[in-house]
């Protein structure tokens, strides 16, 4: 639960209209969704912060002037080179992996996530692509939302998913709320299904004109 009422209605409608161009649509369960969006914070910020271990202004990345010392390089190189959110990120993943943690996070995420992708394989199984809100409200305004990182992650929640199973997956339009802003819904299929993926997301765009 969690989403908005404009974009559950605008799902519901694509999924009328799905049946309308004579799919079949159920719904379906995954008992370990409600945990990707915490998999995802912890083995992502983790990958990122053993990529940009190697960020130091001389072999790799940007390189601040006017330094004089190799730490001073090191320090500024990165304060100029990252954004915020890389430094969050950064900080983040560096706990996760830190002695002490790393079996109780980052490892345990691995694990719910090959519970995740084997969820994902038996649907596809019997299924041929699933379907979401491609987020559980309606796009922001330019602009919002930006200073608060928790509302950035939760918009997530719906996209991480298909992410950590490395499986392909589109957003398409599905209407707009009250305020004019677009709603999307997501497609997603099994590995190797980006051609069909995108076939269907056409298909369907030509249906509801």
């Amino acid at each position: 639960d969690g989403v908005d009422d404009d974009v559950r209605h605008a799902t519901e409608q694509y999924i009328a209209s799905l049946r309308a161009a004579g799919h079949t649509v159920d719904e379906v369960s995954m008992p370990t969704l409600p945990l990707a969006l915490a998999m995802y914070y912890i083995i992502v910020p983790a990958e990122v912060s053993s990529n940009l271990a190697r960020y130091d202004g001389i072999r790799y990345g940007r390189r601040a002037s006017g330094v004089q010392t190799l730490a001073e390089l090191y320090g500024r190189s990165r304060d100029e080179g990252f954004v915020t959110e890389n430094k969050r990120r950064i900080m983040i993943g560096s706990y996760v992996l830190s002695s002490g943690f790393f079996d109780a996070y980052y490892q345990q995420a691995q694990k719910a996530r090959t519970l995740l992708m084997g969820e994902f394989s038996e649907l596809f199984n019997e299924y041929d692509f699933l379907l979401s809100p491609t987020a559980p409200t309606a796009a922001f305004g330019i602009g919002e939302n930006t200073s608060d990182p928790v509302k950035m992650y939760l918009s997530d929640v719906m996209t991480v998913p298909p992410s950590l199973a490395g499986l392909p997956a589109i957003s398409v339009p599905a209407g707009e709320n009250a305020a004019g802003l677009p709603i999307g819904v997501q497609l997603i299929g099994p590995m190797k299904s980006d051609a069909a993926l995108i076939a269907l997301s056409g298909s369907m765009e030509v249906h509801r004109g």
